[in-house]
């Protein structure tokens, strides 16, 4: 390990998780447990088994106060915890933009916190750089697309389209290469310069379809992928993750 150049990176943990209000009432949802434990020490624990982060900064909004306590004066990883709190809740553009002050990387890793997809961080670093790409987006190729939104690479896997969740859609897509954003994202800092601050702002919506122009590329993802955002895909993941996860 830490064979490449150290980054800093930034976890979007400050969301309402309104689909799981019902399974979850008095958590934020990157503190959904999973076997006893907090969804984000197992996302913590897997940046932490790569040896190649500088610092994590864990963006919160929503019950900031609860993720605050649990992770201050952890010491258990080999890089340092911060946090950037939201007083009101900035979107995921908006709350990277705000992280963004507490990192000083060329390259930022970007995660969600409530998702997990298990991906080769020094590689998925190395194919970025090696690019020159201005942001890579690990992808999940999956069978049924509905919940989640399509992207479209071209032979060189620089992505050439997103195209929106459509929850109405019946059945599943039966073409293969379908590929969604498993979300996680490396980029280049300045890529965010002109995003004014405080702007509430979606990464997936209003600034991915901006930076495409700049050079977005895919990296596939063949690992397991689990995205804990609603009720029936929450229970699965006590049986994708055992006690002695990372």
């Amino acid at each position: 390990m830490g064979h490449v150049k150290k980054l800093d990176a930034i976890i979007l943990a400050g969301g309402l998780g309104t689909r799981l209000k019902r399974v979850l009432t008095d958590l934020p949802k990157a503190l959904a447990p999973v076997n006893n434990r907090p969804f984000l020490d197992i996302i913590l624990g897997f940046l932490n088994k790569w040896g190649c982060i500088r610092r994590v900064i864990i963006a919160v909004g929503y019950m900031a106060d609860k993720i605050i306590e649990e992770y201050t004066n952890r010491h258990e990883y080999n890089f340092e915890i911060l946090f950037s709190e939201e007083k009101k809740l900035l979107g995921t553009g908006g709350a990277i933009k705000k992280a963004l002050r507490y990192t000083k990387t060329e390259d930022v890793l970007v995660l969600n916190g409530d998702s997990y997809v298990d991906v080769n961080v020094e590689d998925l670093i190395k194919a970025h750089r090696k690019k020159r790409a201005a942001m890579t987006i690990v992808l999940k190729e999956i069978e049924n697309a509905n919940r989640y939104g399509r992207v479209k690479l071209n032979s060189e896997h620089r992505i050439v389209s997103f195209e929106e969740k459509n929850p109405d859609q019946k059945g599943g897509y039966i073409n293969a290469g379908i590929y969604i954003n498993a979300g996680i994202y490396i980029f280049k800092r300045e890529l965010f310069d002109n995003i004014k601050e405080n702007k509430v702002i979606s990464l997936e919506k209003e600034l991915l379809p901006i930076f495409l122009e700049k050079g977005v590329y895919g990296y596939i993802s063949h690992g397991k992928f689990i995205d804990i955002g609603i009720p029936e895909t929450y229970k699965i993941a006590n049986t994708l993750f055992g006690e002695d996860s990372f």
